[in-house]
């Protein structure tokens, strides 16, 4: 087993949260008949962003594993505390880039269409439920702030989570059996 780049491990990072999105976007779009009642989107909203952070728990986990092979082999000297935070924070960063784009249409740099809100389902799928929640023309600044932050605490706070419980050397027979 050899030591990949940090770079390798970021771009797999990012597969992961682009896959929750989609993800993310698949179960809104499926779900958009049932929007329309006021705790649906609630609900849904809760389960986009836990399929979301899961996805990037298991990038962080995986990576956390891997980490502590080479520790074990001798390969590395220590396993490396804030990795994921700093990837996911990075992450998160091109995460927010289409909410960036929504912040502009939200301060009116250019229209809001349909075609560009059927894409931020998918781009921004995690939070796609939110949409359902506002009046989408009437959009304040405030909403794309929120679904920045929004990122920028789920995506480092899961992969992180995810590196500690795979680096921490935790097996699953541990759970399942008293010792």
């Amino acid at each position: 087993m050899k030591h990949e780049s940090t770079a390798l491990t970021a771009l797999k990072g990012l597969g992961f949260a682009v896959f929750g999105n989609v993800l993310g976007g698949i179960m809104t779009v499926s779900l958009a008949p049932f929007l329309s009642e006021w705790f649906i989107p609630y609900i849904a909203i809760l389960l986009t962003v836990f399929i979301y952070g899961s996805l990037l728990f298991t990038a962080g986990m995986k990576d956390g594993q891997k980490q502590a092979k080479l520790l074990r082999r001798h390969e590395i000297e220590s396993v490396p505390k804030l990795r994921w935070i700093w990837l996911g924070l990075a992450i998160a960063g091109i995460m927010c880039v289409p909410c960036a784009a929504l912040l502009a249409c939200s301060l009116g740099a250019f229209p809001l269409t349909g075609e560009l809100l059927l894409g931020s389902y998918f781009v921004l799928g995690a939070l796609a439920p939110a949409f359902f929640m506002i009046d989408v023309q009437q959009m304040s600044p405030a909403f794309p702030l929120i679904l920045m932050a929004v990122y920028l605490i789920i995506t480092p706070v899961s992969a992180h989570i995810g590196y500690k419980f795979g680096a921490g050397d935790k097996d699953l027979r541990d759970f399942m059996y008293e010792k």
